[in-house]
């Protein structure tokens, strides 16, 4: 069995690509939406399903803010494509699920996502990795300003905007941040660092949203609350939470560059030789590597390679991403070796110093 690679749109503009940030990897801000006078997705019949994403499709493909829109009806879309956008928009939530009455928008900037049908009408997604909250919100409220001249949103005067999840209601925003935190989590000070600072109302997880499984060392903080806050009370609780737990991440950073201990020595040593040497390397396994290569440029124990490189391959290296840089099909058992020979292509000047 083979693996076809993503079509041209799907393997769109890699927004990491330019990304030379050691800490903070990226942010998803969500705003979630829902006609009046429609019934939530789950109660809405085919035919309405595909009238909404016909009624509201059209307003999206015609919006300036977006470049070049196109829609991709739920029936229209592989697995692996699926699984792209997953990847691409670091969802906690599979879309394998998506059928027909269900579609998605993307464009040609690689940071915006539509979602029809999914669980409200409509989910606006932008993702951002420029460390730039504020402005990911502001361009998500002026695509949906935009809708909101044609088409009129469920919103109550006591609930705020109506979801299919009441949790979500009021604000219906979800704002998502990605810490990469590998000192913190081996020095074993990440519960007590969080403890320390962390608000009521953020919760954290780790990058498939389990929060006792922690992926390539990345901690995704996120507001549980929507209902009762404002979107600038949320935007500032995340921020000031994650400021100051990447304060407390560069600390302990500095600390081992100082100290070198040879506990942490030694696993950087090892995943360098992963890396390099490994003939076949699963996901999982790569990004729990290449997250102590990544702290160890910073310890200044690795030279011949920078932060955009590797967060480039950090994102790069999952599945159907891989699967972006080859034109043919792979079979599924080839795919762990391709990984391997991608990470060595990108590492191949890199030097460990230890």
């Amino acid at each position: 069995m083979s693996e076809k690679h993503p079509n041209h749109l799907i393997c769109n503009k890699k927004p990491w690509k330019d990304d030379n940030e050691s800490i903070w990897l990226g942010s998803i801000i969500t705003l979630n939406r829902n006609l009046e006078k429609f019934n939530f997705p789950s109660k809405l019949s085919p035919d309405k399903r595909k009238q909404i994403i016909s009624l509201v499709g059209k307003d999206l493909l015609a919006n300036k803010l977006l470049k070049n829109p196109k829609i991709i009806k739920g029936e229209e879309i592989s697995a692996v494509e699926k699984e792209f956008l997953v990847e691409h928009f670091l969802s906690p939530q599979s879309f394998q699920q998506v059928q027909t009455g269900e579609a998605f928008v993307l464009d040609d900037s690689g940071e915006f996502l539509g979602l029809f049908n999914l669980y409200d009408h409509i989910s606006l997604k932008w993702i951002d990795c420029k460390e730039d909250l504020e402005n990911a919100w502001a361009r998500l409220v002026e695509i949906e300003g935009e809708l909101n001249k044609t088409v009129n949103f469920a919103f109550s005067p006591k609930f705020g905007f109506l979801t299919s999840d009441p949790t979500q209601c009021g604000t219906a925003l979800i704002v998502d941040v990605f810490l990469h935190l590998p000192g913190l989590i081996y020095s074993d000070l990440l519960d007590v660092t969080i403890n320390k600072y962390k608000e009521e109302g953020i919760l954290q997880t780790g990058l498939q949203g389990d929060p006792n499984e922690i992926i390539g060392d990345i901690v995704s903080f996120h507001n549980a609350y929507t209902l009762g806050v404002t979107e600038e009370n949320i935007l500032t609780s995340l921020r000031t939470l994650t400021m100051k737990i990447l304060v407390e991440e560069k600390s302990i950073r500095s600390h081992i560059k100082h100290e070198k201990p040879s506990a942490m020595k030694d696993k950087v040593s090892r995943a360098y030789a992963i890396l390099l040497h490994s003939y076949q390397i699963e996901a999982i396994e790569a990004l729990n590597a290449i997250s102590l290569l990544k702290l160890a440029l910073d310890l200044e124990w690795v030279t011949g390679v920078d932060h955009r490189a590797l967060n480039e391959l950090l994102f790069d290296c999952r599945r159907s991403h891989l699967l972006c840089q080859y034109e043919s099909k792979i079979s599924l058992e080839e795919i762990p070796h391709k990984r391997s020979e991608y990470i060595h292509n990108v590492l191949k000047n890199a030097t460990l110093h230890i």
